[in-house]
């Protein structure tokens, strides 16, 4: 009998124990849930693309000149100034060049000096010889006639045949030397347009001559190769020795000897989705619109032109992921781009901001349009928006006047606006402070269970 009282005891014990147990465990890790506090602050809806650093010149430098490659005054890396040497190649064959287009023009003016002498002569000298030949011969042909016919006139008896004779050949005489004349005045007249056009062939020879010496000048004065522009040089392409053909004697325009970028003024080539072009167009400046005046240009002072925009587009770059580079747009390009069945259109977006000699050419950018934007608005975390009972958004609130052990919430529904992935502009439903689940807890219930 003793055993049995001490066994119901002890099952009794055992049994009170577990209740007690059960009554003071400790909850499972997260059934509390998790909570986040609503804000007020600004809200950007951005547009995202990616894009190229690149320069906004690129200068590929050729030289008309042909020759040897001596002295490279300037390597990749080097800034250089507009003007500065950069290359200069053996100015031999160029000056041999000039030496005889030097002569050929000499040649050239001789000719054409001979040419506007003979025609002078032929307007004035010539013509006028035989102008006067002609008037010479007329009067006299009067007379040889008025002779000849009053010879004619008198009576047989009276009449000398000799004396007759003489007069006839006299007058037929006068008559050939007119028509000689004649015949010399009309060349001297010709000879005039001929010689008009000896003197413009000769004209057209000096020009010429001119050009070939000045071409030639060009190329002796480009055998000393210089930067174009201010900026940094890229790369060179040839070495000392390196003998190269000039751009007047090679079908492809010459031979590339230095690349040049401009990089105080860089801008990233952004591709942007055809589904978000046109927010791109709705915020981007009346210069970059495409179809816009002539007449409206982007300020070319960039402090002006930043001053112009509200929310000038944000680029980041992998190189420098702590920094944040500003830009404005400059160009939207109208043709679109399709690579794999995806179309982009081309936004030209110059950087502004200070820290931009960080950037090279070719790397790779994210830019960031801000297509719309509020400032002051109560802000929620996406993740604690939810689906509600009856399907409309809200969130899950904890349940007022219940105690915090009950772990009771309850659902409030919201009117949302903007969205920008991370937070939601909340228009009605909730204010600032409140504090709503980003993960719910598990009831009282669903902890024993587990």
């Amino acid at each position: 009998m003793r055993n049995i009282v001490i066994a119901v005891l002890t099952v009794v014990l055992l049994v009170v124990g577990y209740v007690q147990l059960t009554k003071l465990r400790l909850p499972t890790p997260g059934s509390e849930g998790k909570t986040a506090k609503v804000i007020r602050g600004d809200l950007t809806l951005p547009i995202n693309a990616t894009g190229e650093v690149k320069p906004a010149y690129r200068v590929e430098i050729k030289s008309e000149a042909s020759g040897e490659v001596i002295e490279i005054a300037r390597n990749a890396g080097d800034r250089v100034n507009a003007g500065d040497l950069i290359i200069r190649l053996q100015p031999d064959e160029e000056q041999r060049s000039v030496d005889r287009a030097t002569q050929d023009l000499a040649i050239a003016k001789a000719r054409l000096d001979t040419a506007k002498l003979r025609r002078k002569l032929a307007k004035g000298a010539d013509l006028n010889i035989a102008k006067a030949r002609v008037g010479e011969l007329e009067p006299l042909i009067e007379y040889a006639k008025f002779r000849l016919e009053k010879i004619q006139a008198l009576d047989a008896s009276q009449r000398n045949d000799e004396e007759l004779l003489q007069k006839d050949s006299d007058y037929r005489r006068q008559l050939a030397q007119l028509e000689a004349a004649r015949g010399a005045l009309q060349k001297a007249q010709i000879a005039i347009p001929l010689a008009e056009n000896t003197v413009a062939e000769a004209t057209s020879t000096y020009e010429t001559s001119k050009s070939t010496l000045a071409d030639a000048n060009k190329r002796l004065r480009e055998t000393d190769v210089i930067s174009p522009i201010t900026g940094v040089v890229a790369d060179i392409k040839v070495q000392i020795g390196s003998v190269i053909q000039g751009g007047k004697t090679t079908l492809t325009g010459g031979t590339v000897l230095a690349i040049v970028l401009d990089m105080d003024r860089l801008l990233v080539q952004a591709e942007v989705d055809e589904s978000d072009i046109g927010r791109v167009l709705a915020i981007a400046p009346e210069w970059a619109q495409p179809g816009h005046e002539s007449s409206v240009q982007m300020p070319k002072d960039l402090a002006a032109a930043v001053a112009a925009v509200k929310h000038p587009p944000e680029i980041t770059v992998e190189s420098f992921r702590d920094e944040t580079f500003t830009g404005i747009i400059e160009r939207i390009f109208p043709e679109p781009r399709t690579v794999g069945g995806v179309v982009t259109y081309l936004v030209d977006v110059v950087v502004t901001s200070e820290n931009r000699q960080l950037l090279l050419s070719g790397m790779r950018a994210d830019v960031s349009f801000t297509s719309e934007h509020v400032t002051d608005v109560v802000l929620c975390p996406n993740e604690a928006i939810k689906e509600g009972p009856l399907g409309k958004l809200g969130v899950y609130v904890p349940k007022k006047g219940a105690p915090p052990s009950e772990r009771a919430t309850e659902f409030v529904p919201c009117r949302l606006g903007l969205d920008n992935g991370v937070y939601s502009e909340v228009v009605e439903g909730l204010t600032v402070g409140s504090i709503v689940y980003t993960k719910q807890p598990k009831k009282r219930n669903e902890d024993d269970e587990s």
